[in-house]
């Protein structure tokens, strides 16, 4: 509940700096390849690319609502608590405003121990020290 009100005041803090706009070309294509190259470091457990696209104060928060900081995340992906076998999205949506781009979409992760998941995926980005770090991510199972 407390990742949900988080996640929820920083979306309502950031509508009411900007508004809601396309992004443009070149900041679609940067947050799309923070994007897969967060999936391609959680598949291959790399923490070095994990560290560096994570940002200090994330708040992870699975469909189970078992929200994590980035360290805790980091350890369950690369130490084995989690193995990620295949994450696929569709649907991707993107929204900037000013600074911070928030990325939506459907997502089917196979993982041990959890198997098959079917979920809708928020994800906040935020530009920072000249490079997208992801800030907050919130999944929900879909039916």
């Amino acid at each position: 509940m407390k990742s949900i009100s988080l996640l929820s005041l920083c979306l309502i803090t950031i509508a009411g700096l900007a508004t809601a706009a396309e992004p443009t070309a070149s900041v679609k294509k940067a947050v799309l390849a923070a994007s897969q190259e967060w999936t391609t470091a959680v598949l291959k457990a790399d923490r070095p690319t994990l560290e560096k696209l994570l940002s200090p104060d994330l708040a992870y928060t699975h469909s189970s609502a078992k929200t994590q900081t980035k360290e805790e995340f980091i350890q369950d992906a690369t130490g084995g608590g989690t193995k990620y076998e295949s994450i696929d999205f569709d649907g991707t949506k993107l929204r900037q405003y000013g600074t911070t781009v928030v990325l939506t979409h459907n997502a089917t992760i196979k993982s041990v121990p959890s198997g098959t998941s079917h979920l809708y995926i928020t994800e906040v980005w935020a530009e920072q020290s000249g490079h997208w770090q992801m800030v907050s991510r919130q999944a929900t199972k879909l039916p």
